[in-house]
């Protein structure tokens, strides 16, 4: 395993999503300024495409999917609903807004069509736009039947072969290797809450919780080698947690990410 690259930031990471074609999309928040920021790397090479990129509204702004290198941004109602409202389509490429529907709301995106919906009195109205146009392809009035059959069958055909997630280590694990591994360098310690796991190849994943004193944890993260018994990577991710942190690794193809504090990622290359 090797070092690839990092980002860290003054503000809070909120949301890290991967593009089909590898490209890093990264949305950050400052809390104290109320303002968010979008960022975006190819994830090959580490080379920033565009950082701390801003659009016209400041904070109550979130993206909803990233599609074909198209971002799908959304804004909020209220600042206090948790609602979404509107769509706006950027173009990761020109670095441009393509379009933007101020009347529908995103639902989800699937065969090259964006599918949102307008909120009337009692009932919601479906619609699908042309991705990279926004021109309307087809009303579907209130047929939530339709929508429902539609997106999940968009849900079917995502891909997720490419991505590994922590899952939960219990007492009943079937492979004796893992099992021996994580008690090993658990042991003695004051553990708290679940430790997470999993493998890649013969490369055990794992991280967990140890309690310094009430109210601060140590989150820890061992990469392990399960051939040899030989520890690759040992990190701590947070010294020094109020609480305890779920998802603190993911891996995507042959890149390890790792989540420290609440203000950086670093990516690992597997080889």
């Amino acid at each position: 395993m090797k070092k690839h690259f990092s980002y860290k930031t003054p503000q809070q990471i909120w949301r890290i999503l991967i593009s089909d074609s590898d490209k890093l999309i990264l949305e950050t928040r400052d809390t104290n300024t109320k303002e968010v920021f979008f960022h975006c790397y190819e994830l090959e090479n580490g080379r920033a495409i565009f950082a701390n990129l801003q659009l016209e509204e400041k904070f109550w702004l979130g993206i909803e999917a990233v599609y074909k290198d198209i971002i799908f941004f959304h804004k909020f109602p209220k600042p206090d609903l948790p609602g979404h409202k509107q769509i706006i389509a950027f173009d990761i490429a020109t670095q441009k807004i393509l379009w933007t529907n101020s009347d529908l709301s995103f639902l989800f995106v699937n065969d090259n069509m964006v599918y949102g919906f307008q909120q009337g009195f009692e009932e919601r109205y479906f619609f699908s736009l042309d991705y990279l146009t926004g021109e309307l392809i087809k009303e579907f009035g209130g047929d939530y039947r339709t929508i429902n059959e539609l997106r999940n069958k968009a849900e079917d055909e995502k891909d997720w072969s490419n991505y590994i997630y922590p899952k939960i280590f219990t007492n009943d694990e079937s492979d004796l290797r893992i099992e021996k591994a994580i008690k090993t360098e658990i042991k003695n310690l004051a553990i708290e809450g679940e430790v997470e796991y999993n493998l890649c190849g013969n490369l055990l994943l794992f991280n967990f919780h140890s309690k310094v004193f009430e109210g601060s944890y140590v989150n820890k993260f061992i990469a392990m080698n399960l051939t040899n018994e030989q520890i690759l990577l040992n990190e701590v991710l947070n010294a020094n947690a109020a609480s305890l942190f779920t998802d603190s690794f993911f891996v995507y193809k042959n890149f390890l990410f790792l989540l420290r504090e609440k203000n950086e990622v670093s990516i690992y290359e597997i080889e």
